[in-house]
């Protein structure tokens, strides 16, 4: 393994590590007050339980798929589709959902979609849209919203492309790292237009 291979490895641990830690500690915390018996607390745990669960549950069945071994692979469009879409639903505020609009024809590509659709849910910041379309050129990832989109995570973005770092913490960009670690080699190209990640040749 080598040099690049391990800050690679950390770069998505300390990414996965911190995409969970905060649901894992609020089942934590809940357990630890279920544990004290005090009844009238019993319902709030409870819904703490119940939600906290399910967004560590879409976000590991996400993280599995995007960048596990490929024995576990997306069997079906709608399954790409509907785990990609759980995994938008857990982001922000429940009042400002990030939801997912697919154009795409087959899911043998989920390997550049997911982490795509990882890195560029990072650039919205008060809800909106991830449209993902497949053209006979390129793959395309666009997100939209109302409230303008994080313009530093799209600053860091292009220096990654460029070949540079980010000028905040690298794990925040590790998807994008990983799909370009993936496709070294390919000779499929990876870009920014504007506000639109394009993955093609």
């Amino acid at each position: 393994m080598s040099s690049s291979d391990v800050y690679l490895s950390e770069l998505i641990a300390t990414r996965l590590s911190h995409d969970l830690i905060g649901n894992i500690g609020a089942i934590s915390n809940a357990i630890e007050l279920l544990n004290e018996g005090d009844e009238d607390d019993k319902e709030d745990i409870s819904n703490i339980l119940n939600f906290s669960s399910k967004v560590l549950s879409k976000r590991l069945k996400f993280f599995r798929l995007c960048f596990g071994l490929s024995n576990a692979s997306i069997k079906s469009l709608e399954e790409l589709v509907t785990i990609s879409a759980d995994y938008l639903s857990t982001l922000g505020n429940p009042n400002y959902p990030i939801v997912a609009d697919f154009k795409i024809t087959t899911p043998k590509i989920y390997k550049l979609v997911m982490p795509a659709v990882m890195m560029m849910a990072d650039t919205i910041v008060k809800g909106g849209k991830i449209t993902v379309e497949q053209t006979d050129e390129a793959l395309l990832i666009q997100p939209t919203s109302a409230v303008a989109l994080n313009n530093a995570k799209l600053v860091n973005i292009t220096h990654i492309l460029n070949g540079g770092k980010p000028e905040e913490n690298p794990s925040s960009y590790a998807p994008l790292i990983y799909l370009l670690a993936y496709l070294d080699g390919s000779g499929v190209q990876v870009k920014l237009d504007g506000q639109t990640l394009v993955i093609g040749a």
